[in-house]
């Protein structure tokens, strides 16, 4: 599986490589009135809008920082109903990619209620890395929310 890694405060994390579309600079996003704090806000991204969520204030550690090597990895995932969406993740550093082998792991995925999005540790050269999982960054209650707003008016 290749991975790519990214750090975010003191922790290293991985999201599979399939899953992401692209990696951007750091851009300002259109807050939304009454999100969760974890959520940027709103990214446009080649004609779609695309929820932005903060990975450092998600797993408790504050706001990232506004850094140059901050990055949005933009993401797909398959939703609760079945739809392909895009979900961008800000992380402040996007190291490189890495492939890493079913002996890596070292650790299953954890089966936190706060935090369904953590999934297996793999120990590599630079540390442990745990694998997030987007499809599950986002709750099915807040997906309805999010994405069913951003469809485009018709007519």
């Amino acid at each position: 599986m290749l991975i790519v890694v990214f750090r975010t405060a003191d922790g290293l994390y991985g999201i599979d490589a399939k899953r992401v579309v692209e990696v951007v600079p750091r851009v300002d996003c259109r807050h939304i009135p009454h999100a969760p704090a974890f959520i940027s806000g709103l990214l446009r991204y080649r004609g779609r809008v695309v929820p932005v969520i903060d990975f450092r204030l998600l797993t408790g550690s504050g706001v990232s920082r506004d850094a140059l090597s901050t990055r949005v990895i933009l993401s797909e995932f398959t939703a609760e109903d079945g739809s392909t969406r895009t979900v961008g993740l800000m992380a402040e550093n996007v190291s490189h990619v890495v492939k890493v082998k079913d002996e890596d792991f070292i650790a299953r995925a954890m089966s936190l209620d706060e935090a369904p999005y953590l999934g297996a540790i793999a120990q590599l050269d630079e540390g442990l890395v745990q694998l997030v999982n987007a499809s599950r960054l986002i709750s099915p209650k807040l997906q309805g929310e999010l994405y069913g707003s951003l469809t485009e008016p018709s007519g």
